[in-house]
């Protein structure tokens, strides 16, 4: 009798339900609304680990009618743990009428630290539980359906970049007025997969121990990673990363605060991610600096000027540097300083010429101004001062003086020969170089030809006579014309020392001494004849550092340095070969040779090694008229059993080596470089093999950048002309060719008796 009730209170209960669920087609009455129902079709698997942009879809219907929405939550804690209270209420439900969404979650809850290559990153995660639920045109709800999973992230991470870090992780002296600025990453779910970190908080404080004690000797770093609990007081609040005026990436100390004199403090930067996550690790090589609040620190001024090359200074009690200039030359100086290494800003320059009276502001030649960033002057006579101060932010100064002394250029008498090829009298065999007494009488017999010249008063002899020291340039300043002969070996001789420049980012304060007065003669109308032995780091090669002194290069674009493109120092313009002789780009047939993928085929022996040289079809040509149109080896240099013998056997080059290359269209054509307008080839050479890249390059030059200028000279005979210059030593070719050179440059310049 029970079971059978039980049936019928079923049966009853099933009848219930379909009267008032259903509507009565008898008296057309609408029954109970029934509940949808909803169901999750994809995202992470209950109690998976996935990144914190997790991706559900899901579907739902309605039995007795349509689904109008759905409701959804995302409750930190899995379905056991979880707060009841995140899912109570209609208040903490989202509604969308989309079939799928891209949660972002939060992953703060547990971290550890975990090595990734080589690097060591935070990680950090945390349970979510996603319920769902469906809502019908009635809104009656569904039952939810759930999805448990551990969203996980890496912590995003910072580099402090300003000041510029110090080279190891010592304490660095900063300014009293620091700028700090930094940089921040956030691998989203790997260290290539990167993005901006939310927003960034930064702290400082003097290195105090534990117990609230100064102590600079305690290892305050060690310490926020093992308690960073007890620094929490001591951070400021987020900032977002990309907050307006980049308050997000930089902030400055002292103006606000301040910072306690030759005391040691921290500096600390953390990021956190969209997923809350933050930077766990605190290192003094990226996120922390320590350093002590000096008042010495301050800004490095460098000054540049093209034919004085370029100046740093460093503090106020300095000597002035020096240089001896000729009259009536236009100075362009130019200047700028960096306060960036102990956290400073420059605030202004100011300069002025001889200023006698550095506090009084009517002694200088305009105020402290960040705009003040060079200055021109042209002195004829006298000893004239150039200052040159630059105040940070800080208010500490940096004061820079360069004296110039202003020689005379008498320009009175007509040739000086500086011997700077030293060789020995050796017993002549194989003519790979000329003894002592054959360069000499070579260069003797066609001095001699010149009206006035006097061997004894008007022949330097950089190596024997003056220790390899580069003439005085007011030595320089008494003659029109000038021959320099120089050797390939720059222990031996001074060319190198006169012409060797320094690359405007490589300026030290102990720079160059002699200035290039080959330059400033050149603008003062004098005529030079340059040649010597070419090879390796010989000829116009010897104004480069020894870092840049790798073939063929850039002039303009690679001065410190075989680089890629034109994107980094490009002071080179202001070289002696670039500026005054038009060439942009150096080779050798001998020397360090590139190793590009796209360097041509180079090799010296019987294929890049020169047989003769032919005159170039450049249109100034016809302005000199006299030049052999071919120019041939000396017939001793190239006889059998000679060093440059054409035929000579394995290892001689066979063929003639001691070149210099100007211009290459090979090496142009391939950075897209022209010829200078003012470059004007003499001869080409020809090379063992036609398939060479070096056949048919450019190896003398006419100088025609100053031709136009009359020399201000004294006494005797003026005349504006051009300079001229072989990548090679003449005395190795046919004699009767070089005479009809030396004999049509003597024309030129006037100076050839008879």
């Amino acid at each position: 009798m029970k079971q059978a009730f039980s049936i019928g209170g079923a049966a009853a209960l099933a009848a219930l339900v379909l009267m008032l669920g259903c509507e009565n087609t008898l008296i057309g009455e609408k029954g109970g609304n029934q509940p949808p129902e909803v169901w999750l079709s994809s995202g992470p698997v209950e109690g998976d680990t996935t990144g914190y942009q997790v991706h559900f879809y899901w579907g739902g219907w309605d039995p007795d009618g349509e689904v109008l929405a759905y409701e959804f939550v995302v409750a930190p804690g899995n379905p056991y743990g979880f707060n009841p209270e995140d899912t109570t209420g209609l208040d903490k439900w989202f509604r969308t009428t989309s079939h799928d969404s891209v949660f972002r979650v939060s992953a703060n809850d547990t971290f550890r630290n975990v090595t990734i290559g080589n690097t060591l990153y935070t990680r950090y995660d945390k349970t979510h539980t996603f319920f769902l639920r469906a809502v019908d045109l009635q809104g009656k709800r569904s039952i939810p359906v759930y999805r448990s999973f551990t969203a996980w992230t890496l912590a995003p991470f910072v580099n402090i970049e300003r000041p510029r870090p110090p080279s190891s992780t010592t304490t660095q002296s900063l300014s009293r007025v620091i700028t700090f600025g930094w940089t921040g990453r956030d691998p989203i779910d790997s260290p290539d997969n990167v993005q901006d970190p939310d927003s960034v908080r930064w702290l400082y404080s003097l290195i105090l121990n534990p117990q609230g004690v100064y102590d600079p000797s305690f290892d305050i770093v060690a310490d926020l990673n093992a308690h960073p609990e007890r620094y929490e007081s001591k951070w400021g609040p987020w900032v977002w990363y990309r907050a307006p005026g980049d308050s997000g990436r930089i902030t400055i100390l002292g103006d606000d605060e301040v910072l306690e004199m030759n005391r040691s403090h921290i500096f600390a930067v953390q990021a956190k991610d969209e997923a809350g996550a933050v930077t766990g690790i605190f290192d003094r090589r990226s996120n922390v600096r320590q350093f002590i609040v000096s008042q010495a620190a301050g800004p490095l001024l460098q000054i540049f000027e093209p034919f004085l090359g370029g100046f740093r200074f460093l503090g106020t009690i300095l000597r002035a540097e020096k240089r001896d200039l000729p009259p009536g030359v236009t100075l362009n100086f130019r200047w700028s300083a960096d306060a960036s290494s102990y956290g400073g800003e420059v605030v202004c320059y100011q300069y002025g010429w001889d200023v006698s009276d550095l506090n009084n502001p009517d002694d200088w030649d305009s105020d402290c101004s960040p705009f003040v960033r060079g200055c021109t002057a042209t002195w004829y006579s006298g000893v004239h001062t150039l200052f040159v101060r630059v105040v940070d932010n800080a208010g500490t100064e940096t004061l820079g003086q360069i004296e110039i002394n202003i020689v005379p250029f008498r320009m009175d008498r007509n040739l000086l020969w500086v011997d700077d090829f030293p060789s020995s009298n050796f017993s002549q065999t194989d003519y790979a170089t000329p003894t002592e007494n054959e360069h000499d009488a070579f260069w003797l017999g066609f001095c001699n030809r010149t009206i006035g010249f006097d061997p004894t008063r008007d022949v330097y002899d950089a190596y024997y006579s003056y220790n390899s020291r580069a003439p005085l340039i007011s030595l320089i300043g008494r003659y029109k014309n000038i021959i320099w002969t120089y050797s390939s070996a720059p222990d031996f001789g001074a060319w190198d020392d006169v012409i060797r420049f320094t690359p405007e980012s490589l300026v030290g304060t102990g720079s160059q001494v002699t200035v290039n007065y080959l330059s400033l003669f050149l603008a003062k109308g004098g005529h030079l004849l340059t040649e010597g032995n070419s090879e390796r780091t010989g000829g116009l090669a010897a104004s480069l550092l020894p870092i840049a002194q790798s073939f063929p290069m850039s002039l303009k674009c690679e001065i410190t340095g075989n680089t890629t493109g034109c994107e980094g120092d490009t002071s080179g313009v202001n070289t002696f070969p670039f500026k005054d002789y038009c060439v942009s780009m150096l080779d050798k047939i001998v020397g360090t040779l590139r190793r590009d993928e796209d360097m041509p085929t180079r090799r010296v022996r019987n294929y890049d090694c020169m047989i003769y040289a032919t005159k170039s079809t450049d249109a100034y040509h016809d302005s000199i008229p006299g030049f052999p149109n071919q120019l041939d080896l000396w017939s001793e240099v190239t006889a059998a059993n000679r060093f440059f013998d054409l035929n000579a056997p394995d290892p001689r080059p066979g063929g003639f080596t001691l070149v210099e290359i100007y211009d290459p269209a090979y090496w142009m054509n391939r950075n897209f470089t022209r010829n200078q307008p003012c470059f004007h080839p003499i001869y080409r050479m020809r090379a063992k093999n036609t398939l060479s890249a070096l056949n048919g390059t450019s190896i003398s030059l006419f100088v025609t950048k100053y031709a136009h200028i009359v020399p201000d000279a004294d006494s005797g005979l003026e005349v504006a002309a051009p300079s001229f210059h072989f990548g090679f030593e003449l005395w190795y070719f046919n004699r009767s060719q070089v005479d009809a050179i030396i004999n049509t440059i003597f024309r030129k310049w006037q100076i050839l008796a008879g």
